[in-house]
């Protein structure tokens, strides 16, 4: 019996030492192991970037390297300073010569001092977007029911454009093809159901898949979705219209329900600003 005690307690320990020396080596390990920090996920060409590469020891004296995807070769070093290592880049310098603007570029780090070299860190990247000039917004007509549809076209100046996104103020209503049917219900997506939905629609496009380069924004169109089932009888409507949207409208409009109900929109010179009067609204 004591011999066998003797055996567990000698293969215990030694089973204990290994255990403590794996942590012991997987904690140093660890430590010797930079962390990148990425103050943007994306910034806009022209634009800079900061990156950190930070040490576990204060290692005094050595320098930190920063490697473009995978390099062999660093393209920025600097000395290290209180345990980290900063970085200060624009747009031109992320992307080099190898990579357009539109690219997603990824970076690594590591720290050197005399004979040591410390593991790299784990991957960080930043996308570097890019613009291009606006596009042309057109419509095929300003008044629409909630069923109803308007042709509304996205016409970049220098074809094609792998896709278009389509706005009413801040909102997306459609993306995808550069020419396409909206509906009234699409135009009023989020917005609280009403007679008279007075609507500003832009329009961008991105030249590219493989790229993050997106258009400025277009010129707007202004268009209203009409609604005769939220009234409970004949309306008589005044809106004012944006001075460059006024040649684009009639002066009147009237959308006929299946019940006979009218409501009529009468078009007035506007002061850049929307308005509506209605003479009898019940939702």
């Amino acid at each position: 019996m004591m011999n066998m005690m003797r055996w567990f307690l000698k293969t215990g320990t030694s089973s204990l030492t290994r255990r403590v020396g794996w942590t012991a080596a997987a904690r140093s390990y660890w430590s010797n192991k930079p962390s990148i920090i990425i103050s943007d996920d994306e910034i806009e060409d022209g634009g800079s970037v900061k990156i950190t590469c930070t040490q576990a020891i204060d290692y005094s004296g050595g320098e930190c390297r920063l490697y473009r995807e995978h390099a062999a070769v660093p393209f920025r070093e600097t000395k290290e300073a209180g345990f980290l290592c900063v970085f200060l880049l624009s747009s031109d310098e992320l992307l080099g010569r190898g990579h357009p603007v539109g690219s997603r570029v990824y970076f690594t780090c590591d720290y050197h001092l005399q004979q040591y070299t410390s593991v790299k860190s784990d991957v960080g990247g930043v996308t570097v977007w890019g613009s291009s000039p606006g596009p042309r917004m057109s419509v095929s007509h300003r008044f629409l029911s909630p069923e109803d549809s308007v042709e509304v076209t996205c016409s970049p100046p220098r074809p094609p454009a792998s896709s278009c996104y389509f706005y009413r103020d801040q909102v997306i209503v459609a993306r995808g093809s550069c020419s396409r049917n909206l509906t009234g219900l699409q135009l009023g997506v989020w917005k609280k159901p009403a007679p008279l939905l007075p609507v500003n629609l832009t329009c961008r496009y991105y030249p590219r898949h493989d790229l993050q380069i997106r258009s400025e924004l277009s010129n707007h169109q202004q268009l209203f979705v009409l609604d005769v089932g939220r009234v409970s009888a004949s309306v008589n409507c005044s809106v004012s219209v944006e001075d460059d949207q006024l040649e684009a409208f009639r002066d009147s409009w009237t959308s006929v329900g299946a019940d006979g109900r009218t409501l009529t929109v009468q078009v007035t010179r506007g002061n850049l600003t929307v308005d509506q009067t209605c003479d009898y609204i019940q939702a």
